[in-house]
C-alpha cells in the first residue's frame, strides 16, 4: 500500500519513478529484530545506495526496530537518497498502555513495556537512533489511532520529542466514529505540535479515556489499511523544506500510577491561553465550543472528561 501511495503521489505531480518494495518480518526481542533485519537488507545495498526517495512504512514494535536500521543505515553511509520519510502507525515508542504490564508477560512482549522507563536500555537506544535520524534529515510522520486499544496516543504519536522533521497526526475510522468534539480536540492539539506550540500534556491526559477495548478493539491494526496514511507521510517527506541547525528535543518523566483528575482542565486552559491560539485562531476555538455543547458522550469515562472539562468552558 506504501508503494502504491507513491506511485499515485508521482503520478499527481506528473512524474515517472520505478518502485522497488523491501519487505522485512523478523520476530524477537527488539536488538535480535534488528540484528536479523539488517542482515536481511544487506540483499538490498545497491538499490538503498541509488535511491532517491526512501520510505519506511511501519507499524506497533517495527516503529522502534525501523528508527533504529534506518540509524545505522545512515551511520555505515548507506543512505544516499536525497529524502528519507518514515511512517511510523501506532508505534509503541512510549510502551503499550501501562495497565496491561504483568509477571506473566516477558520476553519480546515483556520488553515493550521497558519503553515506558526514559532510563532503560531499549528507551535510550531508540532516543540515540531517533536523533541520527533526524540530524541526517530523515522526516518521521507518527500517526496514532485515536482508539487503539493496545498502545496510548500518547505513546504513539511519541508526544515528549520535538522536531520540526516530526509530524503527528490522529487516524480516525468514520465508519466507526462519527465527528466528534473529542476527535476535533485532538486533531486541534496536533495542529499546534506540528506548528512547534506545546499542548500542555493535553494527549497524555485524553490518552487514557480514549483507549479502545482491549477485546473487540481493532484500532490499533485498522490505521494501515488506510492509504491516506501512507499519503500524508509520503507528502510530508517531499514537500517539505530542509531546516537548519534544529536539536531534538526531549521532555520525558517517570511513568506515574496516580492519575490527577485536574491536570485536565489546567492542560486545556493552557493550550486556549497560548498567544498563537488567542491571535490566529479563534474561530477554530469558537468551533470547538459549539462542539463541547453538543457533545454527548455515552461512555462513562468520556462523560467524566465532559465533566472535568466544564470549568474551563467560560474560557473557550
Amino acid at each position: 500500500m506504501a508503494a502504491d501511495a507513491i506511485q499515485k503521489w508521482v503520478d499527481d505531480h506528473g512524474y515517472t519513478c520505478n518502485i522497488e518494495k523491501i519487505a522485512l518480518e523478523g520476530e524477537g526481542r527488539i536488538f535480535e529484530r534488528v540484528d536479523l533485519l539488517w542482515k536481511l537488507l544487506l540483499n538490498w545495498m545497491e538499490e538503498i545506495r541509488n535511491a532517491d526517495f526512501i520510505l519506511f512504512a511501519c507499524h506497533s514494535q517495527g516503529v522502534p526496530v525501523t528508527l533504529m536500521l534506518v540509524a545505522k543505515l545512515i551511520s555505515f553511509g548507506c543512505i544516499n537518497a536525497a529524502r528519507v520519510g518514515v511512517c511510523a502507525m501506532a508505534g509503541v515508542n512510549m510502551g503499550p498502555f501501562s495497565e496491561y504490564r504483568s509477571r506473566w508477560i516477558s520476553g519480546s512482549a515483556g520488553e515493550l513495556f521497558e519503553f515506558a522507563l526514559p532510563y532503560s536500555q531499549v528507551s535510550k537506544d531508540y532516543e540515540a537512533a531517533l536523533k541520527t535520524s533526524l540530524d541526517f534529515g530523515v522526516r518521521i510522520s507518527y500517526i496514532g489511532s485515536i482508539d487503539d486499544q493496545l498502545v496510548s496516543l500518547e505513546s504513539s504519536l511519541f508526544s515528549p520529542v520535538t522536531h520540526p522533521y516530526i509530524y503527528r497526526a490522529v487516524f480516525v475510522d468514520g465508519r466507526v466514529h462519527a465527528p466528534s468534539f473529542v476527535s476535533h480536540l485532538v486533531g486541534f492539539a496536533l495542529k499546534l505540535r506540528n506548528l512547534g506550540i506545546p499542548d500542555h500534556g493535553l494527549i497524555r491526559e485524553l490518552s487514557s479515556p480514549l483507549a479502545g477495548s482491549l477485546y473487540s478493539g481493532e484500532g490499533h491494526s485498522r490505521l494501515y489499511d488506510d492509504e491516506a496514511v501512507y499519503r500524508l507521510a509520503i507528502e510530508f517527506a517531499l514537500e517539505t523544506s530542509n531546516v537548519q541547525g534544529s536539536t531534538l528535543d526531549i521532555r520525558r518523566s517517570h511513568p506515574s500510577s496516580q492519575v490527577n483528575p485536574y491536570i485536565l482542565p489546567f492542560a486545556m486552559r493552557g493550550l486556549l491561553e497560548e498567544e498563537f491560539v488567542r491571535r490566529e485562531l479563534y474561530d477554530e476555538t469558537m468551533q470547538l465550543l459549539r462542539q463541547f455543547d453538543e457533545w454527548k458522550p455515552t461512555s462513562k469515562v468520556l462523560k467524566d472528561v465532559k465533566f472535568r472539562l466544564e470549568g474551563i468552558r467560560s474560557k473557550l
